[in-house]
């Protein structure tokens, strides 16, 4: 992502007197399961999306706009807008590109009400002093001469009027930025990895993947596009998917949960991979593999230890924009801190000539996908389907 950005926050915009028009919207697949994301809520308009349609009926209005609707330049109009007097918070894009946003609302003096008038319940968030608060985190990919009118606001302090001075009460943070979107979405590296979580015998624990390649809660960008997620137990051992060396490894923070600051604050492990691999789709003559784990609570491994393929290299957790305890597993060709994802696959224990590629609300282990655990209620996004593949 970026740097966090609150400049303008609780600017108003001066418009002129002009008919809004809203968009219709119907629901698209997000490749995550909802349930895995507790006080945080997805906005999405269809003509930014590869679907089409929108993630988001609580959202109270996406609006066409154009330079001649202000009274003002384009360049003083915030990114992101509270009105005193509409009590609304809006992301607003004039830009000729797509915005990602997020936002987080903290502590407990301010309520959010989605478009049917439903209070938007909060997750929680903690910091590495320990501090713990409510939290709701909107994330936003809003289209280019848009503005997204997200949800109005309430401060527990007012009973009816807010003016502009009132505005400093709301705890707010907010990342907001182009959208990065990742170069080669179809790129895909060859060689077949290991599962990375550790199954419990005898009774062969799975775990649920929460979000997928192309993810609307975080990967939908050119540094995580390809990643996925698993719901773990903190604590649950991590495997090395391959013969590698370490590059990095740091288990020092303690933060969790959703606040907007957490994008920027993770514990991880970063391996390169060693093993010999083919020549990939792209016909290159080498293929540089690494791989990252993170949110992890404890490392097992330092910088520069060779590890094997199934090695325990550590415990997961829930460290860094968190909103349940989780594996996040990404792939890259460079361990450079901008280098985009790259899709891999895993292969199943049971067959080592067969590959898959995990999709939210379905539930995985070294065998590849298995059935939903007895008595257990998955809700998700998620309208695909998880393919297995045979290594020709």
């Amino acid at each position: 992502m970026g740097k966090s950005n609150n400049n303008n926050s609780n600017n108003k915009k001066k418009r002129k007197k002009k008919k809004a028009t809203a968009a219709t919207t119907t629901p698209t697949d997000s490749n995550f399961v909802s349930s895995a994301g507790p006080g945080c809520y997805i906005a999405r308009r269809s003509s930014v999306s590869s679907s089409s349609g929108s993630t988001s009926d609580w959202v109270l209005e996406w609006e066409d706009v154009s330079s001649d609707d202000f009274d003002q330049d384009e360049d003083e109009i915030p990114e992101l807008a509270l009105d005193p007097e509409e009590q609304t918070l809006s992301v607003c894009n004039m830009n000729k590109y797509p915005l990602i946003a997020y936002i987080s609302i903290l502590g407990d003096n301010t309520c959010l009400k989605d478009k049917q008038g439903r209070t938007m319940t909060p997750g929680t968030t903690t910091n590495n002093q320990g501090l713990t608060q409510p939290c709701v985190t909107l994330i936003v990919l809003c289209p280019p001469k848009v503005f997204c009118h997200l949800c109005h606001f309430q401060l527990q302090s007012s009973h009816e009027h807010v003016d502009q001075d009132m505005l400093s009460q709301i705890q707010l943070e907010s990342d907001v930025q182009q959208w990065n979107v990742h170069p080669h979405p179809h790129d895909q590296h060859d060689l077949p990895l290991a599962f990375p979580l550790q199954t419990t015998l005898p009774d062969s624990t799975s775990f649920l993947c929460t979000q997928g390649e192309g993810g609307q809660l975080t990967h939908f960008f050119s540094g995580n596009l390809h990643a996925v997620d698993f719901r773990c137990p903190i604590g649950t051992l991590l495997l090395a998917v391959a013969d590698g060396i370490v590059v990095e490894a740091n288990d020092n923070n303690t933060l969790t949960g959703i606040a907007v600051s957490n994008l920027f604050t993770w514990n991880s492990i970063l391996l390169q991979v060693t093993t010999t691999t083919p020549t990939d789709s792209n016909n290159s003559n080498e293929q540089p593999l690494f791989v990252e784990y993170v949110h992890i609570s404890k490392s097992h491994v330092q910088v520069g230890d060779t590890v094997e393929r199934g090695q325990v290299i550590g415990l997961s957790g829930s460290i860094g924009f968190s909103p349940e305890p989780h594996l996040h597993f990404a792939a890259y060709r460079s361990h450079q801190p901008d280098a985009p994802t790259v899709r891999v696959r895993f292969q199943t224990a049971n067959a080592r000539d067969a590959v898959f590629m995990p999709r939210a609300g379905y539930y995985y282990n070294a065998d590849g996908e298995q059935p939903t655990p007895n008595n257990t209620a998955t809700k998700t996004a998620s309208n695909t389907t998880t393919t297995t593949t045979t290594i020709n």
